[in-house]
């Protein structure tokens, strides 16, 4: 005889997630299936129907694998194993950390992903447990201070459908894809995350969330699971789910914990009819607010406050994408918002929609590009114009001109530094008189990770490495810290970011020197003049203040060296060079600094020579022009190559990219000193080396020894003795290869 089939109560048909339960005990004829009632879980509707809570126990036991749950000694000691949100969502509690495990105790063990996501949200290996559901909410309360309702919990995305061009948005049925994309969305705004990728990949789809800048993988959906999670996601973002060809561009906005966040969508094809999705998280409750919460400074703060309380002209933010640049132009609007102000913005997209603010969306598609929206704006009487990004010359001119006639006008440009600034304008044929008169000031920025402040500690110089140290010699290092990692930034050791800026403020020497055209070089130092503070110097501050890291530091800003950039270049033109056997070898990036004392004069110029390729190449590293003359020239007397550099940075970019045959180098060299130097090329590239120094301390001679120096030549001995102790580390012979001049 056939059971009949149990019909749950129309309260429970939907929220039940246990409803396995039924169908296990229905298997069995239990007659508890054929009395249910209206219940927060299946198992209680069991219980209250009849049934055994141990036969239940014992069967959801049985059936998940996992031992029943003691709850005799859970207290409000471990509510710090597993935050209130997650064990409030997953109706779960912990029980006690063994190790690297951590017990947890469910009523729905064979939830799905559960296991999975309680690690990802603890941070350890998770072992389930199986308790009722009532002790679960009974031990919930122990713990947390605060009881589970018995009822269905609210969802904490709720999707908020607009209506669309081609109608009214359906609101997808709710099941495991919803569920699931619910899901993704909201441990991203728990973890604070900007993007959520989903990258496809041979088998299945990747789901990597970007925190703080950074890029993590997350999960992966199953190949019969991912296309429908892209689908639904394109529906609830007004995108055509049958256009797989092109790529789209949508929105969409959810209640998360009951604050509205809006969501940007873009798909990409790829090959095989794949596509590639990111949602760009804009949580307004989130955003920073105000100058000192994005990280700056009270000195930087002030200087920019006295930018944006200008009555007209125009400020800058430039930096690359990425950079934090809208952020800020939207802490100035709120900081310029009152109710006697008209504040006006045009942007690509809008990202925040800012309350008391005309925002207007840019739409090139129906000829409202930043140029003509510009130009109406400004015959809206607005007090407050903010151009999103100053992509062109007309959107410049434009801008320059409303900030010349009674305007504020706010903007980004995607330059590397604020000086920079000036010139990317002349570049796109912004008039130079005109920008000189209209321009208040640009900020330059960078972002960086704060150190967590749950796990990074202290740290000395001497646990840097040597191209570190030197970046703080002469600095204050008592309060550097390091990165560590531990659960609360999810074991980066960096948890939030900050801004490092670059705020200059136009002088009237440099309204002249931007009249005339002047290059950067004059444009920096004037502003430096003026009080502006570098971004490499701004940002080691806050390495000197324990806030970031040197490392963190070094990963986005890099330290104001022109001869590292030349450096780049200039190894290029050395190895065409000696590939061609042109007449001289370029010369490396020289400081122009005089010979130190006790050094023979340096001879005259004289014609540089053309040497055979198989000549041995000779890597000198000295921060005397005129020492560096002598010492080639008396090698190339020899038959040597000569490439020179003037500092130890640059050294060691040549012997990277070069493959010297032997290298001579000064102890006391900038950026780099020769002991580091010496170990990195010995420790990468077991380049030999010959030191040829102004230093008599027998201690240094020593370590120098240490490190594998073949020859150790005092400088008082002149560039000629060190010509002879090179010829023998290269087994030349005795009479050598000498060229007439």
């Amino acid at each position: 005889m056939t059971t009949p089939q149990a019909t749950p109560p129309r309260e429970a048909r939907v929220p039940w997630t246990d409803r396995w339960l039924l169908d296990a005990l229905r298997q069995q004829g239990h007659p508890a299936v054929d009395r249910l009632t209206a219940a927060p879980t299946a198992w209680d509707s069991l219980v209250a129907a009849g049934a055994s809570p141990k036969e239940i126990l014992d069967l959801v036991c049985q059936m998940a694998g996992a031992p029943p749950a003691d709850l005799s000694g859970v207290d409000a000691s471990c509510a710090k194993l597993l935050p209130i949100k997650f064990a409030a969502r997953y109706s779960v509690v912990p029980i006690r950390l063994n190790g690297a495990v951590l017990d947890v105790a469910c009523a729905n063990p064979l939830a799905a992903s559960l296991e999975r996501d309680l690690a990802f949200a603890a941070g350890h290996q998770i072992r389930l447990t199986v308790a009722a559901p009532r002790d679960v909410r009974e031990a919930h309360e122990r713990i947390y201070g605060v009881s589970i309702s018995g009822k269905v919990p609210t969802p904490r995305l709720e999707w908020v459908i607009k209506e669309g061009p081609l109608g009214a948005r359906s609101l997808p049925t709710r099941g495991m894809v919803l569920d699931s994309l619910d899901r993704f969305i909201a441990d991203a705004l728990d973890q604070r995350a900007s993007d959520i990728h989903f990258e496809p990949k041979e088998d299945d789809l990747l789901v990597r969330f970007r925190v703080d800048g950074i890029l993590h993988d997350v999960t992966r959906i199953s190949s019969d699971v991912a296309p429908l999670v892209m689908s639904r996601l394109k529906v609830l973002a007004g995108l055509d789910i049958a256009d797989r060809r092109r790529p789209q561009d949508g929105r969409a906005s959810t209640k998360f914990d009951g604050r509205v966040v809006d969501l940007r969508v873009s798909t990409l094809p790829l090959n095989d009819r794949l596509e590639k999705a990111v949602i760009r998280l804009l949580d307004a409750a989130s955003a920073a607010h105000g100058l000192k919460s994005l990280g700056f400074t009270p000195g930087e703060t002030h200087r920019v406050t006295k930018l944006l309380e200008q009555n007209e002209g125009m400020v800058l933010v430039t930096g690359p994408t990425g950079s934090g640049k809208t952020t800020t132009l939207y802490a100035a609007v709120e900081n310029a918002r009152s109710a006697a102000t008209n504040i006006v913005t045009v942007e690509d997209p809008i990202e925040y929609n800012l309350e008391g603010i005309n925002q207007v969306q840019v739409n090139e598609r129906a000829g409202l590009g930043f140029a003509s929206a510009l130009r109406s704006i400004v015959r809206q009487d607005p007090d407050v114009i903010l151009v999103g990004e100053i992509r062109d010359g007309e959107t410049a001119g434009i801008a320059v001109k409303a900030g010349l006639t009674g305007h504020l006008v706010l903007s980004t440009l995607h330059t590397i530094d604020a000086p920079s600034a000036i010139g990317r304008l002349a570049d796109i044929g912004v008039d130079m008189g005109a920008l000189s008169g209209a321009l208040k000031g640009v900020i330059a920025q960078r972002l960086v990770r704060r150190l967590c402040e749950a796990c990074s500690l202290p740290t000395t110089v001497e646990e840097l490495p040597a191209e570190q140290q030197l970046l703080l010699a002469g600095k204050k290092t008592e309060k550097i810290r390091k990165a560590v990692g531990c659960e609360a930034c999810r074991g980066t050791g960096y948890r939030g970011r900050m801004v490092v800026p670059e705020v200059l403020v136009v002088s009237d020497d440099m309204r002249t020197a931007i009249a005339r055209g002047a290059d950067r070089v004059e444009l920096h130092d004037l502003a430096k003049r003026a009080g502006m503070i570098p971004l490499w110097e701004s940002g080691l501050r806050r390495v000197l203040d324990g806030t970031t890291a040197l490392p963190e530091l070094l990963d986005n800003v890099p330290p104001p060296h022109a001869s590292e950039q030349s450096a780049d270049v200039d190894a290029q033109a050395i190895i065409t060079g000696l590939r061609v056997g042109a007449t001289g070898v370029p010369q490396g990036t020289t400081t122009g600094t005089v010979a130190p004392a006790g050094l023979a004069s340096a001879p005259p110029p004289r014609p540089s020579r053309s040497m055979p390729k198989d000549a041995p190449r000779v890597l000198v590293v000295h921060d005397s022009r005129e020492e560096r003359r002598a010492i080639r020239y008396a090698l190339e007397d020899i038959g040597c190559a000569v490439i020179e550099s003037a500092d130890g940075v640059a050294a060691l970019t040549y012997a990277r990219r070069l493959r010297p045959t032997l290298m001579v180098t000064e102890i006391a060299i900038p950026r780099l000193d020769g002991f580091a130097l010496m170990q990195a090329v010995a420790t990468e590239l077991q380049l030999p080396a010959v030191v040829y120094t102004v230093q008599s301390d027998p201690g240094a001679h020593q370590w120098a020894h240490d490190l594998g120096c073949v020859a150790l030549v005092p400088a008082e001995r002149g560039a000629e003795a060190l010509a002879t102790s090179v010829r023998h580390a290269l087994g030349m012979p005795a009479t050598g290869m000498r060229l007439a001049v």
